[in-house]
């Protein structure tokens, strides 16, 4: 890696846009991190391991990447059960997606579930966004308990990003297609499956973190361009667990990966 991409912590921009036909204001943080502290190839093999944590203000889940970063990513993928999440703040946000780049680049290809507390009522619902190029898109309404389905496939052929959510429970969901900006460079450099915090918009501040107790990703399963594929802990590639957290205080944390590096729980720990 250079030195350049050795660099400290790169948070990404905040952006807003309007759910039509319901009414839910949506701002995403579409969170861009470098690891704080990140020391080489000694702090890979330990993220390898099992026994090193890399640590963020917005993110609490797992990323899959290349050490050499001459390995791109053509698809990530998982599954969860949308949590009921408890309203500890009237205006409190989660979202639970999967996505293309955003540890080591500036932008992510994402989509997945979100459950927002508006006036202390709980709003269920799935989007995609394509940051930074445009705001969080809200899409299907859902419930909790509904199992989810989440994926993000890139085609060589079309250079095109295809991010599909599906309710498996309902039967709805949606399927975009969707290029990288001409003035962005997708890298597809890591995979991600993540539960975030939601910034607000205009600021540097984030919304409180909708309590969404414990929660599970299942078959999360990456694919790389040379057609490997599996779960975060193949050899093929580096993996890395992300605790949600600023200084002292953890807003979420993640438990150790099973089921050949497909499963994973994300546990709320403070709004």
């Amino acid at each position: 890696m250079n030195a350049l991409r050795l660099a400290a912590l790169c948070v990404g921009a905040l952006l807003i846009a309007s759910l039509t036909g319901g009414a839910v204001r949506s701002a995403h943080a579409a969170a861009v991190h470098r690891p704080p502290g990140y020391a080489g190839p000694a702090r890979d093999r330990q993220m390898r391991d099992g026994t090193g944590s890399l640590a963020s203000r917005n993110w609490a889940g797992y990323v899959a990447y290349d050490q050499a970063e001459d390995t791109d990513f053509n698809v990530i993928k998982s599954t969860w059960v949308e949590p009921a999440v408890t309203c500890e703040a009237s205006n409190a946000w989660t979202v639970f997606w999967v996505g293309l780049d955003g540890w080591f680049d500036g932008t992510v290809e994402q989509g997945g579930s979100s459950a927002q507390c508006v006036g202390g009522v709980p709003q269920y619902t799935l989007w995609w966004e394509m940051f930074p190029t445009n705001s969080i898109q809200t899409m299907n309404a859902i419930s909790p308990g509904d199992t989810i389905t989440a994926s993000v496939t890139y085609n060589p052929g079309t250079a095109k990003f295809q991010i599909k959510v599906r309710d498996v429970t309902t039967g709805t969901g949606f399927t975009r297609n969707e290029k990288c900006a001409s003035d962005q460079t997708c890298d597809r450099s890591s995979t991600d499956v993540i539960a975030e915090d939601v910034g607000k918009f205009g600021g540097s501040t984030y919304f409180p973190l909708a309590d969404y107790g414990t929660m599970q990703f299942s078959k999360s399963t990456s694919t790389d361009v040379n057609g490997t594929s599996g779960g975060f802990t193949k050899p093929a590639w580096e993996y890395a667990a992300i605790t949600e957290q600023s200084g002292k205080k953890i807003y979420a944390t993640v438990s150790a990966l099973s089921h050949q590096g497909k499963t994973f729980s994300a546990t709320w720990q403070h709004r």
